[in-house]
């Protein structure tokens, strides 16, 4: 495949794509009449385009074809110009595309085609392909490069393990490349995933991403009174947030991904033009204010277009639960040294996962990379969105390291971080040599702050 850096250019609409590779989907596999949902995941790996696809029939998951498509397929093109439309200068493209086909009305069924894009995760192996390697990594970046924090952790240390070079952009490459002003991309791309496969675990992990990052806010209706030092929004100020009437009679307060997302609405309800005035808060503040306000029924992102609305009750489990903000930023922001000091913090708190097996908690580990490996690598979280069973953190890390995990993974899904055996040990040296430290601090949420303001 080429090396040459893609750059944005005219082509077919996303869903226009999409409908292609559904229909062509539809076209060459053989299945019983029935299913549901036909799920089909893509990768491109050595060269070649990897599929592989399952079918939900109720509550059964029906695994179907798994392997590489064949390189004169009429698909390919397609899922070459899918990997370019998402693809977003600075920060890359996915590494693994699913593609949702949703059946209604058996047996003349209609079909609804949507897609989700993993712009951050590992691909996993399907079959005989062999994982994910530093080779398949540069190849990747050579064609879609990113700057360095958007280059995900488990893919540098492919790279630094196998002595390969990868290109990195400049740190500024991303916002010159960004015209729309997308200030969370990934809150964005899980909106875009809830709107084309719109469930429960969607829209949960639409909160699981605003558990970091900023949101936009529409003020226009605020009294701005500037500060002393030149602040747009003085302390004198009196700010009304935008809200929204739903057909049912509820209301949803409106937070914004972009300025576009947000001008696009603001043009719905003033015809003779103009731009909004908008306040750039931090996502956990927009659901902080959500929580803390009974006026608001439900948070509503990019209401303009098909966007996701969250209910009061949801957002009030995401807030109301322990959680380590400043982990998730830290992790974010590839940032080791204020990782371990959002650990290290007296009031820090991790989640730790369990499943009920046999009548007990069984703490939960990463699916191996390697078919019937013994898990190693035990799992914890910064929040309730991420899992939900409370530990403190340093009790958690000591579990850790009792139970024989080799490794520690800080969260399932990107952003993500991996501590060693031998890291945890320093780490809790450390904390033993230095009690102040960490206090020994019975486990509690942080400190979340005050909401901006009601509407």
């Amino acid at each position: 495949m080429s090396e040459t850096p893609a750059t944005p250019t005219p082509g077919p609409a996303r869903q226009e794509l999409l409908n292609t590779i559904g229909s062509w989907v539809l076209s060459v596999l053989r299945t019983e009449p029935g299913w549901d949902r036909m799920v089909v995941d893509l990768k491109v790996q050595g060269g070649r385009v990897h599929l592989r696809v399952r079918e939900q029939r109720g509550d059964e998951v029906v695994p179907g074809t798994a392997g590489p498509i064949k390189e004169d397929s009429a698909v390919i093109p397609v899922v070459e110009q899918l990997r370019e439309n998402v693809h977003v200068p600075g920060r890359g493209t996915w590494f693994t595309a699913t593609v949702v086909i949703l059946a209604e009305g058996w047996p003349e069924p209609t079909h609804r085609i949507g897609g989700t894009y993993d712009l951050d995760g590992e691909p996993r192996q399907w079959g005989t392909e062999g994982p994910f390697t530093a080779q398949d990594v540069l190849a990747h970046l050579e064609r879609f490069p990113r700057t360095r924090a958007r280059i995900p952790a488990w893919a540098l240390e492919l790279a630094r393990r196998d002595g390969v070079e990868l290109p990195v952009l400049a740190p500024g490459a991303e916002q010159q490349a960004d015209p729309e002003g997308v200030v969370n991309p990934l809150v964005r791309a899980a909106v875009d995933r809830f709107v084309g496969a719109p469930d429960n675990k969607a829209m949960i992990e639409v909160v699981r991403q605003c558990m970091a990052g900023s949101l936009l806010l529409d003020v226009t209706a605020s009294d701005l009174v500037a500060g002393p030092g030149g602040e747009v929004v003085g302390p004198e100020s009196t700010l009304r947030v935008q809200t929204l009437g739903e057909p049912d009679g509820t209301r949803s307060l409106a937070a914004y991904t972009s300025a576009a997302e947000a001008q696009a609405m603001f043009d719905r309800h003033h015809p003779d033009g103009g731009k909004p005035v908008l306040l750039r808060e931090s996502a956990v503040k927009v659901l902080k204010m959500l929580a803390d306000d009974p006026q608001h029924d439900h948070l509503v992102i990019d209401p303009a277009h098909r966007g996701c609305r969250i209910s009061r009750p949801q957002v009030e489990w995401a807030m109301r639960a322990p959680r380590n903000d400043a982990v998730k930023a830290a992790m974010l922001e590839n940032n080791m040294s204020q990782l371990l000091a959002g650990l290290l913090a007296p009031d820090a708190v991790l989640l730790l996962g369990a499943r009920v097996q046999d009548g007990r908690a069984v703490p939960v580990y990463a699916k191996p990379q390697e078919e019937g490996a013994a898990p190693d690598t035990l799992l914890l979280f910064t929040s309730a969105p991420e899992v939900a069973v409370l530990d403190t953190t340093l009790e958690a890390l000591r579990f850790a390291l009792d139970a024989g995990a080799r490794k520690v993974s800080i969260n399932a899904h990107p952003p993500v971080a991996t501590l060693t055996a031998d890291q945890l040990r320093e780490l809790l040296a450390l904390v033993e040599k230095e009690p102040g430290q960490a206090g020994g601090a019975e486990a509690g949420p942080g400190p979340a702050g005050d909401g901006t303001g009601r509407s």
